[in-house]
């Protein structure tokens, strides 16, 4: 192995020098190499820092504005540019997207950058930092800003790059489908190599540029502060790195922390942390800071370390598993070795952390975040900053897997976005689009609209406080309790799986066509390919033509049709070169050689199914948000695809409780019953979309029942208890749990009142859910379609969660408890004229299982409905089939 990744270094420098890369980024490569070479995974254990402690805040910096301005004299911008966009579905440089007042990420930058120079009276340079993709398109964007380049400093300069390496011997990816894929760029802590490299270091020490502000383009609120300028130049710093208090919305970031060995400040990112040591990094209370990636450096300290180290910083390793092609998950795996520019944090000695108000930190990384943005809910002031036009927290978005990409949101937005001014949450479940001047208010669930009406105001209304059947206050409501599930889901991850076990599940990102179809022009007729100008007379007097060849499907004709011939051809066989039309057999004699006899004069093209018809290679084929089925497997596989990448099928291990269960088929003992709930949960599963196991029941213990879970969560995605959740001496599920993340409570509803559920903790610090259900099969089924089957066709991104409610008319009454919500069980049937009418089963009970079996739906009776009479009309979730 060791010989063979020399080999891999001695290939990989070879193409870096062919590609006219420096010394400097050759050497940086060459040293990360070696550390990848010798095992290096890149990561930060737990144990080896510590918290990062007080900070200064930024708010209790005093600068005068002479100090302010003085430190701003030496300033420059510079924004890290060489995003694609990828990940938001854009083909481009990112920062070319409009996000507000029809304004790009750059005009935006720049226009900040100028309104910084008119405020300050400061020259304050703006340098980017591009890709070869990037750079074209981003400087013509500039141009519209005459007065933006400062003489003796370009606009830009390019970010160095590196080759994808395999990871079996770590030589050189070849990906002769598109080359330029086979390379990567190092991380954006390439930015100080790159400076270096390009020039633009020392070209801005020349200009008596003594600091730089560095920061994404993408995040908006990364504005040059002439308060932290003057700051740092006042202490003296080489480093200052920018952080905001975190939220629960930001346990996946990356951040500060001291290292225990030298007391350094050290970045841990997402991709730096040690294997099972997820639970601390998202810990909220011990790592109270995430890293703003906005970046302060004195560039004469910069150009001394690197003049020392000969060009490598020596930033932490970051080992990247990707594909070579992002867009295509089978694809090979790569490895690339990265770098993030946060990490120089623990390179220069004396660096500083300050705390940033979140103004600071908003990036547009999704289409939820642009939404935001592009709302009402921000403005731009004199200076370009982007600032909220209301107090309180942003709205919380979250837009189906339609939206994901910006052409499917430009589509589904056509009018604009939202007003979200009076908005905390929105989440939009299937792929509407949206009409002019729609206003959001409160918490805004859409769930299968097709489309929204200009002008409409959506939101929750408040239900009144003196309702004669208001839920008593110990009572949480069926919507309280669902909502308070699904607020605690994300879909299930996305992963590559093969078509034959795609089936039911959504697409996670727009497909391609590999090929044309059909591949090649073929024949859609039994007959003779020939040249349409050989049968022009055809119409007056038969015509004969020498018979070349014969052509069946499969073959690949090594002849060619010239004037006065003929290939006999068969259905889907390729048209041999010169033909350019095919006449059926039936208008000939059917000879098989010598000459036919065509009695049909025929157009060109006739009965010829040219090449990409049906598919152009290239086009999409299937959108992000399609539910894979049989129609759309058999389009996957004839475009090329073996597998497509989907949001994962969750995976649910059903365990029921109690010392009285026996597996069916065995024998019963005294007061023992079958085990029902199991099988009845396992089938609910899998047929919501789900794979599913049983676990064998355990008894009314503590130990037996934590035993098993422990076992559980290393292999499920979401667990089912049974029974144990009511207030009984032996309900064990609810005194093993109660304190463990798991959350009991009384829901309105009947039947189904006991309900429990909260995460469970799974390898790697997985959140595992767990649904407590009770014990008696209509409570357990009910409560199953009611949260079980929303929260899994959550994790899978189906839509509609929910079953839907339709009309139908009750045979005969039926009684509820106020202040409930009552799901009855029902046999739905269509009436002579076609609507829908309910016959309520005999028995109510929650424990009656043939009544349950012989129901095709629940009636719903409203909390504020104690009595409904035969004739009126109820609400009905349909179990089987619609009807």
């Amino acid at each position: 192995m060791m010989a063979m990744s020399d080999q891999g270094l001695r290939a990989s420098v070879d193409l870096m020098r062919r590609r006219g890369l420096g010394p400097e980024a050759i050497s940086v490569f060459e040293h990360y190499f070696e550390q990848l070479q010798a095992g290096a995974l890149g990561t930060i254990p737990e144990d080896s820092i510590e918290p990062l402690g007080d900070i200064q805040a930024l708010g209790e910096v005093k600068v005068a504005d002479d100090e302010a301005r003085a430190a701003l004299s030496k300033t420059a911008v510079i924004k890290l540019n060489g995003g694609l966009g990828t990940g938001m579905g854009m083909t481009g440089a990112k920062s070319a997207l409009e996000v507000k007042d029809g304004l790009t990420f750059l005009d935006i930058i720049a226009l900040q950058v100028l309104a910084l120079r008119e405020r300050w009276d400061v020259e304050l340079p703006l340098v980017l930092m591009n890709s070869f993709r990037t750079s074209e398109e981003s400087l013509k964007i500039l141009a519209k800003y005459p007065d933006l380049p400062v003489q003796g400093l370009p606009l830009d300069f390019i970010q160095s790059a590196e080759p994808k390496l395999r990871p079996d011997d770590l030589m050189p990816v070849q990906w002769p489908a598109d080359p330029e894929l086979e390379w990567c760029p190092p991380g954006h802590g390439d930015v100080y190599v790159s400076l270096v490299t390009s020039g633009v270091l020392d070209a801005l020490l020349e200009k008596g540029i003594r600091y730089a502000f560095l920061s994404n383009s993408d995040n908006l609120g990364a504005t040059c502060d002439p308060d932290v300028a003057a700051w740092m130049v006042e202490h003296g710093l080489p480093y200052v790195a920018e952080v905001c208090r975190r939220t629960k919305s930001d346990r996946k970031g990356g951040h500060l922390a001291v290292r225990k060995s030298d007391g350094r400040i050290v970045l841990r990112d997402t991709a730096m942390v040690a294997e099972g040591e997820e639970r601390f990094f998202r810990d909220i209370k011990r790592h109270s800071t995430f890293n703003a990636n906005n970046v302060w450096i004195d560039l004469e300290v910069l150009r001394e370390r690197m003049t020392a180290k000969q060009g490598v910083l020596g930033l932490p390793i970051i080992v990247n598993r990707k594909n070579v092609d992002p867009a295509d998950p089978s694809s090979p795996e790569v490895i690339q070795m990265e770098s993030a520019m946060g990490t120089a944090i623990e390179v220069f000695e004396g660096s500083e952390a300050i705390l940033v108000p979140r103004t600071r930190f908003r990036p547009v990384k999704t289409t939820n975040d642009l939404l935001v943005i592009r709302s009402d809910f921000f403005s731009l002031d004199d200076g370009y900053h982007v600032v909220a036009t209301v107090d309180g927290p942003e709205p919380y978005v979250d837009l189906d897997s339609a939206y994901r990409f910006v052409p499917g949101f430009e589509k589904r937005f056509p009018k604009g976005v939202p007003s979200m001014r009076d908005c905390t949450s929105l989440r939009v479940i299937g792929d509407p689009v949206f009409g002019r001047n729609v206003r959001c208010v409160g918490d805004v669930l859409i769930d299968g609209y097709r489309r929204v009406l200009d002008d409409a105001v959506l939101g929750e209304l408040p239900v009144p406080a003196t309702s004669p059947a208001a839920t008593p206050r110990d009572l949480r409501t069926v919507d309280e309790h669902l909502k308070a599930i699904l607020s605690t889901l994300e879909p299930s991850p996305t992963e590559w799986t093969r078509l034959t076990e795609a089936l039911g599940l959504v697409v996670a990102r727009d497909v391609r066509s590999k090929v044309d179809l059909p591949g090649f022009d073929n024949s859609s007729m039994d007959g003779y390919a020939v040249r349409a100008e050989s049968l022009a007379a055809a119409a007056d007097a038969p015509v004969r033509l020498r018979v070349v060849g014969e052509v069946a499907a499969g073959d690949d004709p090594a002849f060619s049709v010239g004037p006065g011939e003929a290939a006999r051809i068969m259905t889907g066989a390729p048209i041999p070169e010169g033909a350019d039309a095919v006449i059926a057999v039936e208008d000939t004699d059917g000879a098989a050689s010598g000459e036919v006899e065509c009695r049909a004069s025929v157009p060109r093209h006739r009965y010829v199914r040219p090449r990409g018809e049906d598919v152009a290679s290239g086009t999409v084929i299937v959108s992000a948000g399609e539910v894979v089925g049989a129609r759309t497997i058999a389009l996957l596989a004839a475009c090329g695809h073996a597998g497509v990448e989907v949001h994962r099928r969750p995976h649910v291990v059903v365990l029921s409780t109690g010392t009285e269960l026996v597996e069916p088929g065995e024998p019963l003992g005294p007061g023992q019953i079958h085990d029902s709930n199991s099988s009845m949960l396992w089938a609910a599963a899998v047929g919501a979309g789900a794979s599913a196991e049983v676990r064998g029941a355990v008894g009314d213990s503590e130990k037996d029942l934590l035993a098993a879970l422990d076992d559980i969560v290393t292999r499920a995605d979401v667990v089912i208890t049974s029974g144990g959740v009511s207030m009984g001496a032996y309900d064990v599920v609810k005194s093993a749990l109660r304190g463990k993340g798991i959350d009991f409570v009384k829901v309105a509803m009947q039947p189904g009142k006991p309900q429990g559920y909260g995460l469970l903790t799974g390898p790697g610090g997985k959140p595992v859910p767990l649904f407590a259900l009770p014990g008696n099969p209509v409570s357990s089924f009910v409560s199953f379609e009611v949260f079980v089957r929303p929260a899994l066709r959550r994790l899978m991104r189906l839509t509609p969660e929910k079953r839907r409610l339709r009309p139908a008319t009750l045979i005969s009454g039926v009684e509820s408890y106020g202040g409930r919500r009552q799901f009855g069980r029902a046999v739905v049937s269509r009436s002579a004229e076609g609507t829908l009418v309910a016959v309520p089963v005999a028995g109510q009970g929650s424990h009656f299982v043939a009544d349950l079996s012989r129901a095709n739906a629940l009636f719903v009776v409203p909390e504020d409905v104690t009595e409904l009479v035969a004739g009126e009309v109820v609400d009905v979730l349909l179990l089987d089939k619609e009807m």
